[in-house]
Order: structure tokens, then sequence, then C-alpha cells
């Protein structure tokens, strides 16, 4: 799985050590701060996640969405407890998807159980 997860930017934590970071596209408003924008592929809910904030960027801007949703950076534990939040409901993690070409052939093949991107956030 390795390089399909993406690495993420790397980030220092409070205690000096270094982690990887996730973007997620999220509500702007604290009311809806858990709602995480999804998709849906055969009837299952999948999340885009992403490596950079300038990839989300790019993708949240070639969305027709309204202007509550941003982009938001995530460390691997935040993201490891959102996925368990989330846990039955999105049952599938999309790395790094470009812009227009989210339901390809080619970028669902990329499509990472949930299970096994927790695993790779742990284990990273």
């Amino acid at each position: 799985m390795g390089e399909r997860a993406g690495r993420g930017e790397a980030s220092w934590s409070s205690s000096g050590c270094q982690t990887f970071v996730h973007y997620l596209i999220a509500r702007r408003d604290a009311a809806n701060s858990g709602l995480l924008y999804t998709f849906f592929h055969l009837g299952e809910e999948v999340l885009p996640v992403f490596c950079s904030g300038e990839a989300a960027k790019r993708f949240l801007s070639s969305r027709d969405l309204d202007d509550g949703w941003c982009v938001r950076k995530f460390s691997a534990e935040e993201l490891i407890s959102l996925l368990f939040i989330t846990y039955k409901r999105v049952m599938w993690v999309l790395p790094n998807p470009l812009p227009g070409h989210m339901l390809s052939e080619d970028a669902l093949s990329h499509l990472i159980s949930q299970d096994e991107f927790i695993g790779f956030l742990v284990a990273h």
C-alpha cells in the first residue's frame, strides 16, 4: 500500500517528533466541524485524503461546493480518531484524487479500505 496512501507533509509535534499531516475537505463552521466531504461509489462513502494542502485546495476549487467548505490539516492521530468516528459510514479512502478524475477507473483503482488506511497511519 505504501505509495498509494501517500506519506503526507512533515510536521513537528509538541514532543519534538516528526509526524506526517494529511489534508481533508471539511465544513468551515464550528457547528459542523466534524463534517467531512465525502462522495459515494457503488453505494459506499469514500473520503478523499490529500498529502499536501495545495493538492486539497486544487481539488476543492474543482468541486461545485458552497463557501462553507475548506481545507483542514490533520495529524495522523487526529485522522485516526476521525476515521474511528466515521467507521460505520466511510468505507474507503481515496488518496490524492486529481480534480476532475475522482470517479475515473484509474483513480478508483487506488481506493484503500478504511481499515488498511488506519493500519498505514498507525505504522507510520
